[in-house]
């Protein structure tokens, strides 16, 4: 049984039951925020993609503060905080106030976030999570896809929930070959990149996850360095203009649909770049999932990567990825 879907399946048919006693699932809206918002993205891509129901995804404190008018009993609230962002407790207490079904995806059953659901559903939270192959999908990302892949299964009649399956208990085994194999890469990476202070970082798809996730938490939250997080598709309608042999860039490249985007930004980066790296998807092992599935986990191994390459950036520069200088210091 693929580590965690138990409870998804456990908790979502007990959804499911309250949501059609209110007359069925018209949308479904994820809140959350940073990194957390970030984790929800392949879920909102996938139900977009293959499913007819409505998704949105708001930054907690904004959706209390502009909350939409369509929140009610045939809407599912997702609000993911490993602790208790206060944001985000109060947004999935204000959609349940407003007779939404709420779930809380959570490090801890007795969290606030928890406690402010109808349902909880707990993932793995450590620090160190990406170090484990067989955790690289039992945490908010992965719990949050799996949800989403079950949504499908249950109200849109997707076809390919086994294919599903069988592609998180694979991601297991293709996840723990590369971590393996990219040591050496890894090392290498902090070498070259150590000194630099800005970045950009691009993917598309589903990998975006992992570009907003690198850029604003791995390297702007955890490193002090500025990061720019750029989809693809859009680097050539403006980001462009500030490639050179001197700016540090990262690329991640998808398996799927979107990804000649990232190879037309390759081939770009070869004649005028200089100083990027290239982190490939397929070449690290995903193509090997059913290609129904494969596009949507993209981030889900390209995540746990680049935090095992930057992490080993913050060795080599001394700046621990624990590192703050303001969150959880101050009032803010």
């Amino acid at each position: 049984m693929v580590k965690g879907l138990k409870e998804v399946e456990e908790t979502m048919a007990k959804v499911k039951a309250e949501l059609l006693a209110n007359g069925g699932l018209k949308q479904v809206v994820f809140v959350a925020c940073g990194g957390s918002l970030a984790s929800s993205y392949p879920a909102r891509f996938l139900l977009n993609e293959e499913g007819s129901i409505r998704v949105q995804g708001y930054n907690a404190s904004e959706f209390v503060y502009a909350t939409p008018k369509n929140i009610d009993k045939n809407t599912l609230v997702i609000g993911t905080s490993t602790k208790a962002t206060a944001e985000t407790v109060e947004a999935v207490r204000k959609a349940r106030s407003l007779g939404a079904v709420t779930v809380a995806l959570t490090g801890y059953p007795d969290s606030l976030t928890a406690q402010a659901a109808e349902y909880a559903i707990i993932y793995y939270h450590a620090d160190e999570w990406y170090q484990d192959p067989t955790l690289v999908h039992y945490n908010s990302q992965g719990t949050a896809l799996k949800i989403a892949f079950w949504l499908l299964k249950e109200f849109c009649g997707y076809q390919h929930y086994a294919e599903a399956v069988e592609g998180f208990e694979k991601l297991t085994e293709i996840y723990g070959r590369a971590y393996e194999n990219v040591k050496s890469d890894a090392v290498k990476f902090g070498i070259t990149y150590k000194d630099d202070k800005v970045w950009n970082v691009l993917g598309s798809g589903v990998a975006y996850e992992a570009v907003y996730s690198d850029a604003f938490c791995f390297f702007q939250e955890m490193q002090t360095v500025h990061c720019v997080p750029i989809l693809s598709g859009e680097y050539f309608h403006g980001a462009f203009e500030t490639c050179s042999d001197q700016l540090a860039i990262l690329l991640l490249k998808s398996v799927g649909r979107t990804r000649r985007e990232d190879e037309r930004v390759e081939k770009f980066l070869d004649t005028f770049g200089g100083h990027h790296y290239v982190l490939d998807a397929e070449k690290l092992g995903l193509s090997e999932l059913d290609s129904s599935v494969a596009e949507y986990f993209n981030s889900l191994l390209l995540h746990p990567i680049t935090k095992q390459f930057i992490s080993a950036m913050a060795d080599i520069r001394m700046h621990p990825m624990t590192h703050r200088n303001y969150m959880w210091k101050f009032d803010y």
